[in-house]
């Protein structure tokens, strides 16, 4: 990560990879324009979607095809006991000007889905 992002923290999953992607998806949905695990790309009206979903995380990005306004990123690595992840914005939260509301959802949103899946965070910030 670069001087420009934004840590939100790392988290330790006894899941699966596979398992995790579903507890990682249940966190952001509510966040997402149309709430699907299918990835898409930026459409001329603005939205919040999935561009990246697969073993190595996921990635949501708001904006259209003009702008975007950030990028959240959750990134996956396996081990011998389920996985780890770090999850990070592309930019930091006070230069997110536009969904602010969706960008703190997301945080958010995540943090009490790892609650009720047993998923240990470190250094967790919402925003």
């Amino acid at each position: 990560m670069g001087r420009f992002t934004k840590r939100v923290g790392s988290f330790d999953s006894p899941h699966s990879v596979e398992d995790t992607l579903q507890v990682l998806f249940n966190g952001v949905a509510e966040q997402l324009s149309t709430p699907s695990p299918t990835v898409s790309g930026p459409g001329v009206e603005a939205a919040v979607y999935l561009s990246r979903f697969d073993t190595s995380g996921l990635t949501v990005t708001a904006g259209n095809k003009i702008d975007t306004y950030f990028t959240f990123y959750v990134d996956l690595t396996p081990t011998t006991s389920g996985c780890t992840g770090e999850a990070y914005f592309d930019r930091r939260m006070g230069a997110i000007t536009r969904w602010m509301g969706n960008a703190i959802g997301l945080t958010g949103g995540l943090s009490l889905v790892f609650q009720r899946c047993s998923v240990r965070t470190r250094g967790w910030t919402i925003a």
